[in-house]
């Protein structure tokens, strides 16, 4: 009986929590740092502006994150997949989009390389259709090129040599 009663016990991600944690922390440090910079005003944002709201979203979304994996029930084969998903597609390829998009980004320009990131990403979530994928892979470069180009004023090229 002992050990029906251990097979029922609910278990944390300690890797989730983790990760939680690292994210909450690297978001208090980035806050920390902003606070040495000048601030400014929502309509005339100073060089700490934008790091202190990315320091204070990344330790809510550590806290969520943790909170979350607190509050979840395991699955019955939790070990080998999450949500279905087996773990390693998102292990593999999530890292590996990301480093898709740092290496694509300077010679190829935004859009190739937020194609390349929605693609590479898609295939951690098998899923994913192909028509969602594509939804994605045409709707993401114009809310970033939106938001960092028009939004924020970044200097970003859509695509090299254009």
């Amino acid at each position: 009986m002992d050990c029906e009663a251990d097979a029922a016990t609910p278990t944390l991600d300690r890797s989730t929590l983790f990760a939680g944690a690292v994210v909450t922390l690297l978001g208090a440090y980035v806050l920390w740092q902003s606070l040495g910079m000048q601030l400014g005003t929502p309509s005339r944002m100073g060089p700490g502006y934008y790091p202190m709201l990315l320091g204070g979203t990344l330790i809510l979304l550590g806290a969520l994150i943790c909170v979350l994996e607190a509050r979840r029930a395991p699955e019955a084969d939790d070990t080998l997949t999450e949500r279905g998903v087996p773990v390693w597609r998102s292990r593999v390829f999530v890292p590996l989009a990301m480093v898709v998009f740092a290496l694509l980004l300077r010679p190829a320009g935004l859009v190739p390389a937020c194609v390349g990131l929605v693609g590479i990403a898609s295939l951690a979530a098998p899923s994913l259709s192909l028509r969602r994928t594509m939804t994605l892979i045409v709707v993401t470069p114009a809310l970033i090129w939106g938001i960092f180009v028009f939004g924020l004023g970044l200097p970003l090229q859509a695509v090299e040599g254009l």
